[in-house]
């Protein structure tokens, strides 16, 4: 069957405003320990979280930082649950596990939002000034590598390994660790190797901006900032910039009974 150009453009349209699969099976269950500490982790198909509050809940369904969500009841972010959520897709990754806790939302907790898209402050990622000293990522295994990032925080410290990554990866990476978005306009089309090394309380502002951080980073006292470190360890920058940056806005939600 030949199919012309409005029906595949159509079906490509449908196919985008599909929502997520949900779970197969999940259990919900209010935590009334009244602990501050919480935990959240994914295996093989396999979804927990315990002590959770609901507004960390949705920003990992989103995969959004707490500023781009709006709305809702204040008790979002204190009414704490405990979750184990499992698909029968145990090859899923753990991204796109992640992904079904927003069918999950909107069946126990009656969510119900809409997306708004914002001019906001973001961080524009470029090419610094000498070019960029990333390394080209070669397959091996017959091309069948896959694209792996894998991040460390500690000790004041932080860091990300990436094997085969594009420059859109690495730009929603750092973002997960500064207080924007960032936004990749480096051009760069292709997949690299790198390491990336920075010090943990330097990432919302740039270099230079603090004076005793730059004392300090100078003498050797503390780690690179992140926005010293993209340039000297990769030789890209970041930019302060405005962008149009995706928003969820919470309509309703109720809080889940016990099952």
């Amino acid at each position: 069957m030949t199919r012309t150009l409005p029906g595949l453009l159509l079906t490509f349209a449908l196919a985008f405003a599909q929502k997520p699969p949900a779970f197969d099976v999940a259990s919900v269950k209010p935590n009334l320990s009244g602990t501050g500490g919480f935990s959240m982790g994914t295996s093989h198909g396999r979804l927990t979280a315990t002590n959770v509050p609901v507004r960390m809940l949705i920003l990992k369904a989103f995969h959004v930082k707490d500023f781009q969500v709006t709305g809702g009841p204040w008790w979002l972010g204190t009414e704490r649950y405990d979750i184990i959520a499992k698909t029968a897709n145990t090859g899923i990754s753990d991204d796109n596990l992640w992904l079904l806790l927003e069918p999950l939302l909107e069946d126990r907790f009656r969510l119900r939002f809409h997306r708004e898209t914002k001019q906001l402050s973001v961080y524009s990622l470029t090419i610094a000034k000498g070019g960029p000293k990333l390394k080209a990522h070669i397959d091996g295994d017959g091309g069948k590598d896959e694209p792996t990032m894998s991040g460390r925080m500690g000790s004041g410290k932080a860091s990300l390994d990436a094997k085969k990554t594009s420059m859109a990866r690495l730009a929603d990476a750092l973002g997960d660790h500064m207080d924007r978005t960032v936004v990749d306009h480096t051009g760069l089309k292709g997949e690299y190797d790198f390491k990336l090394e920075w010090a943990q309380e330097h990432t919302g502002e740039p270099a230079g901006s603090s004076v005793l951080g730059s004392l300090e980073e100078g003498l050797g006292l503390a780690g690179p900032s992140v926005f010293t470190a993209v340039q000297e360890q990769l030789g890209l920058k970041l930019e302060s910039a405005k962008g149009p940056v995706e928003t969820i806005v919470i309509d309703h939600a109720e809080k889940a009974a016990l099952n």
